[in-house]
């Protein structure tokens, strides 16, 4: 016959069984869940990096050669970043033009300066021997009413110096028109921090080296004095290095063309530029 203890051994064994019963379904299973359900963002992050990788079936990750592509994006990145503060610095306008554009605008001075231009731009071009069509005075920046922002005059007024100058610079044969567009709308908050595009257009004839120092001396902030390139005609037209100080302006679109038959050194182009105002 059992003992006592036997039977106490005997009816403690199932409660032990109920006990492990109810921690598998209530304590287990939710930790089985929970860990489940942290699964789900780790492998969605696999699977976003395996395809990132262009691996999406791979049962191992080269972390090494991760951690070394994650390095190599962060230089690209430094660059990119070093890159874009020197195009910025490139692209900001001189201080005093800086200023103008930014202190409160005064119709009588800018016409001053715009009649300046306007004689300098006549008597430099009898100096060099380029002819220049009315169509180009009349094409400089004036005030109007469509002028929501007339501050902006100033640097389209130097962008127009600038492209001319450089044309001039170039030793064009003609220069046949001018168009100027400044912004037609009124600065908002949102503007602060943004750059404003003023486009220019001209129209101008040249030989092709003219032409093409021409084209290649618009983005530069200053051209340097240099030697002209190996071939470069060295004629009284050619390009002559200059050191004349300037604002850049990057080229949106140019169409080039023989003059005619009879002169083919000679070619009409036409391009369009823009100068960029920050706006701060």
């Amino acid at each position: 016959m059992a003992s006592f203890q036997e039977y106490k051994r005997r009816g403690f064994l199932p409660m032990i069984g109920v006990v492990l019963a109810f921690y598998f379904l209530l304590v287990y299973l939710h930790l089985c869940r929970t860990a489940s359900d942290l699964d789900v963002p780790l492998q969605k992050s696999w699977v976003k990096l395996a395809t990132a990788l262009g691996n999406t079936n791979a049962l191992a990750l080269d972390f090494v050669y991760v951690t070394n592509q994650l390095q190599e994006t962060r230089q690209a990145l430094a660059a990119i970043s070093s890159a874009r503060q020197n195009l910025i610095k490139q692209m900001e306008l001189p201080p005093p033009l800086r200023d103008r554009v930014h202190a409160p605008f005064e119709l009588f001075e800018y016409q001053n300066k715009l009649s300046q231009q306007l004689d300098s731009l006549d008597v430099r071009a009898k100096q060099q021997k380029v002819a220049i069509d009315p169509a180009v005075f009349a094409g400089f920046p004036e005030h109007s009413f469509t002028v929501q922002d007339p501050a902006l005059l100033w640097a389209a007024l130097a962008f127009t110096e600038s492209l001319l100058d450089t044309a001039l610079d170039a030793r064009v044969l003609s220069i046949h028109s001018l168009f100027v567009v400044v912004g037609t709308t009124n600065a908002t908050n949102a503007d602060v921090g943004r750059w404003v595009e003023i486009p220019l257009e001209l129209e101008l004839s040249a030989s092709a080296n003219s032409a093409a120092r021409f084209v290649e001396s618009l983005p530069l902030r200053q051209l340097a004095a240099a030697e002209p390139p190996p071939g470069a005609n060295t004629s009284t037209n050619s390009p002559v290095p200059v050191s004349t100080p300037k604002v850049p302006l990057l080229i949106d679109s140019f169409i080039i063309r023989k003059q005619a038959p009879e002169a083919p050194d000679t070619v009409r182009l036409w391009v369009r530029v823009v100068g960029f105002v920050h706006r701060s």
